[in-house]
């Protein structure tokens, strides 16, 4: 649910592999109240950071460009059959 918190683009590529990342380090955990405060702070600055990125530079000028996956035709798919009559 915090992952929401990211700029959709950003979600569609990284949510699985971040996931993952944090019951992989949950599970290892040995004291869960530091470990939660440490998650969340982590967290609000990688939100602060991607939001910052995606608001003040351009697209063409970021180091990491992540193409909108939500907005892309599949591979192989014609433009007719996977837009239909939205143009």
């Amino acid at each position: 649910m915090l992952l929401r918190l990211y700029p959709r683009d950003f979600r569609a590529n990284f949510a699985r592999e971040m996931y993952i990342a944090f019951e992989e380090a949950l599970e290892g955990q040995s004291a869960r109240g530091r470990f939660a405060t440490v998650e969340l702070v982590s967290l609000a600055a990688g939100v602060a950071s991607e939001w910052i990125a995606k608001l003040t530079t351009d697209a063409s000028v970021r180091g990491r460009v992540v193409p909108d996956r939500l907005r892309m035709r599949p591979p192989g798919v014609s433009w007719d059959a996977h837009w239909g009559n939205h143009r």
